[in-house]
């Protein structure tokens, strides 16, 4: 894992969470009928069309960084934002080598990747440039059974972090000031 920036320590332990319905939430579930005797050679009903994540961008500022997830499709999205002592891939014990003095972890549920540069392998990595950046840098992996995780590094061991999620423009906004 990479070093921390500066010499501080995290101090913060808070989690958000919460669900944002984008597009028409009802149209990418399959309609159900009662149960039904499957027949040999029938065709199952096709798996659920999940909403995506389309981009993600850091929007720097007076007050700090906005890492903004935006979003595509239909259906609902559930979030979790909390900070973590070691980020973890989900579904492995890989550390995520991120530098800053906290780790902020989002996961996305719900959803699939829509975006060409996200590999397992190599995250999409976004950084900032200079000092006054309340963000050092977002890693970005891609979907692994309807989860997307992404990982913000922070410049202070004490950030302050506020979650909104928006349909007018359909996107998860991270606000990060210090």
């Amino acid at each position: 894992m990479d070093h921390p920036v500066g010499e501080a320590r995290c101090q913060q332990f808070e989690s958000f969470a919460g669900q944002l319905h984008v597009g028409d939430p009802s149209s990418g579930l399959p309609t159900v009928p009662g149960l039904v005797p499957v027949q040999p050679g029938d065709q199952p009903l096709p798996p659920p069309v999940l909403p995506t994540l389309d981009s993600i961008e850091i929007d720097r500022t007076p007050d700090g960084d906005t890492v903004v997830f935006g979003l595509g499709g239909d259906g609902s999205i559930g979030w979790t934002a909390r900070f973590v002592q070691m980020p973890l891939l989900h579904g492995t014990d890989d550390p995520v080598p991120i530098s800053g003095a906290c780790v902020l972890q989002v996961d996305l549920t719900g959803v699939d990747s829509n975006i060409a540069s996200l590999r397992r392998e190599v995250p999409m990595r976004l950084s900032t440039e200079g000092e006054a950046s309340s963000v050092v840098e977002v890693l970005g992996y891609p979907s692994s059974s309807g989860l997307v995780q992404s990982f913000v590094g922070t410049r202070s061991g004490t950030p302050t972090v506020s979650v909104e999620s928006s349909i007018d423009r359909p996107a998860i906004a991270v606000a990060i000031s210090h």
